[in-house]
C-alpha cells in the first residue's frame, strides 16, 4: 500500500524560520521512517509580510511545498490530489513519542483496513474521558501474534492522524468546509455519527506532544 505524508503549516511569528516543521519532521522520521512521499501546505497567513520568505525557504528543504488560503483549503486539495491509499495528515508543530508508538504505519493501515478505520490519530493526552473525547469504546485486533489496541470516539481531532483515503473521500470531505485560519476540520468531523479511531487502548500514555507554533518566535 502506499502511504505518504502531508505536513499543514503556515506564516506564524517565527516566519520564516523553518525549524519548527523541521523539528516536526524529523521526529516523524525518528519514529516511522523517511521514506514516505512528503507535500507541504502552506497558508501564508497570518504573518503575510514574511509568508513569501518562509515559502521560499521551506522549498529548499522539501521537495513539494503549495500554497493555499488556509489549513482547510489545502486539507480538502491533498486528499483530492493523491494517489496513495493512506495519508498521514500532520501539522507543523508537533513531536512524537517514538518509544510509545510500537508499529508501522504500514502496520497500522492493515488493521485500519480490516476494520473498516478511516481515522486514526495519535493522542496528546492519555487515552480518557475528556474534552471531546466524550466517550471511548476500547478495541482489539490480532496483529503479527499480539495484539493492537485501540479506542474508538466519536472525536475526529487534527491531532496527527492516518486517514484511509477512499473511504474518507466518501464519509468526511463532504462535510469539511474551507474556512480561514484553522476552522473547517475538527469541528464539523465530531459528534457527527462518525468514528474515529486513537492509536492505544484505555489510559494509553499520549504518543504526540504540541509545540503550538503559533506563538513560538
Amino acid at each position: 500500500m502506499k502511504i505518504s505524508l502531508n505536513l499543514f503549516t503556515n506564516s506564524t511569528l517565527s516566519a520564516p524560520r523553518t525549524d519548527i516543521i523541521r523539528r516536526t519532521y524529523d521526529s516523524f522520521c525518528d519514529t516511522f521512517g523517511s521514506e514516505y512521499p512528503v507535500t507541504v501546505w502552506c497558508d501564508p497567513h497570518p504573518n503575510y509580510k514574511q509568508g513569501k520568505y518562509y515559502i521560499e525557504d521551506l522549498k529548499k528543504i522539501f521537495p513539494v511545498v503549495n500554497v493555499t488560503g488556509s489549513l482547510s483549503d489545502g486539507y480538502k486539495k491533498s486528499i483530492l490530489n493523491t494517489d496513495s491509499e493512506f495519508l498521514f495528515q500532520c501539522e507543523h508543530d508537533w513531536s512524537f513519542n517514538k518509544s510509545l508508538i510500537k508499529h508501522s504505519l504500514e502496520e497500522i493501515a492493515s488493521v485500519m483496513s480490516a476494520h473498516s478505520i478511516y481515522h486514526l490519530r495519535f493522542n496528546k493526552r492519555a487515552n480518557i474521558i475528556q474534552g471531546w473525547d466524550i466517550g471511548l469504546i476500547e478495541k482489539y485486533y490480532p496483529l503479527n501474534g499480539k495484539v493492537f489496541q485501540y479506542c474508538e470516539t466519536s472525536c475526529l481531532s487534527n491531532n496527527p492522524h492516518l486517514i484511509n483515503v477512499k473511504t474518507y473521500r466518501e464519509k468526511c470531505l463532504p462535510l469539511i468546509q474551507v474556512k480561514s485560519g484553522s476552522k473547517g476540520i475538527e469541528e464539523n468531523l465530531t459528534h457527527v455519527g462518525l468514528v474515529g479511531a486513537i492509536y492505544g487502548g484505555l489510559n494509553y500514555p499520549a504518543t504526540v506532544k504540541h509545540q503550538d507554533g503559533r506563538r513560538s518566535r
